[in-house]
């Protein structure tokens, strides 16, 4: 045996990177194996099997199960290999896009907690918002089987159209001016995905760019009633005319918070003219 080309299993294992476990694991499944057993049981790679086992090694990192590679190495051919790297870089770039989605919204959800900490739940006043969009759905009962229901309904059609991570949204609903008007604080009858960026392919709803009256409601919705109140009161002391439409968006909710009293309900209403 040329001691210059061949290494024990320690050696081998120490050169490639990797444990004897994975070259005695490698041998068992058939996948691998030294190109020399001595009658004692003692194994010997060659310096030539280098090549092999880093092929194995890098398909193993592009996430091919090893049945999968055992079957490429029994059937190599340049065609197979090249459909095999084309579906793996498919299977990354999509990868590489949902990474970018989460990290998106984790530097969102920053964003909107660092603000909802300094918010000044008493204040009413008047802000700029850019174009927004959402997706919308009636719930004509009103109850909360339904809210959840459409909800549902709402994140499985925006996923039709390829968002790369399920939570690429916020939740919100509509409250009629009429309603509100009325006292009537806790009719929700709809349920909608607000969107920063506009999803093309699906019914999508704008919400324009320009000034809305703005108030911060904190504490469970049972008691957003009190929030209202100040609201309509500031707007007819400055005689501000609104549409008809209340928005109501979810900053601090029981994904952030476990206290409902520590929950953050942004409202607001477009100014028109």
């Amino acid at each position: 045996m040329n001691k210059k080309i061949y290494m024990t299993t320690g050696e081998f294992a120490r050169i490639m990177r990797i444990t004897k476990e994975t070259l005695f694991h490698y041998d068992e499944i058939g996948l691998f194996q030294p190109e020399l057993t001595q009658p004692n049981g003692y194994r010997y790679y060659s310096i030539y099997q280098t090549e092999i086992l880093d092929t194995i090694l890098l398909l193993k990192d592009l996430g091919m199960p090893l049945k999968e590679i055992k079957q490429q190495l029994a059937n190599r051919d340049p065609a197979k290999m090249l459909h095999i790297l084309e579906e793996r870089e498919h299977q990354i770039n999509t990868e590489i896009a949902k990474l970018r989605s989460m990290e998106k919204w984790i530097s969102q959800q920053k964003s909107k907690i660092h603000f909802a900490m300094q918010i000044d739940p008493t204040a009413i006043f008047i802000a700029d918002f850019p174009e927004r969009y959402y997706l919308y759905a009636e719930a004509p009962t009103a109850t909360d089987a339904e809210l959840y229901r459409k909800t549902d309904d709402l994140i499985n059609l925006l996923l039709t159209v390829g968002s790369t991570f399920k939570n690429d949204y916020d939740m919100a609903y509509f409250q009629h001016a009429s309603h509100i008007e009325s006292a009537k604080y806790a009719v929700y009858d709809n349920v909608a995905l607000l969107l920063d960026n506009k999803p093309y392919g699906l019914p999508v709803h704008t919400l324009p760019a320009g000034k809305y009256l703005t108030a911060y409601h904190t504490g469970h919705w049972d008691t957003i009633g009190d929030t209202y109140d100040r609201l309509m009161t500031f707007k007819h002391e400055h005689n501000i005319h609104t549409s008809s439409e209340y928005l109501e968006h979810n900053v601090i909710d029981s994904f952030t918070a476990e206290d409902p009293q520590d929950y953050i309900t942004e409202i607001t209403v477009a100014i028109e003219a």
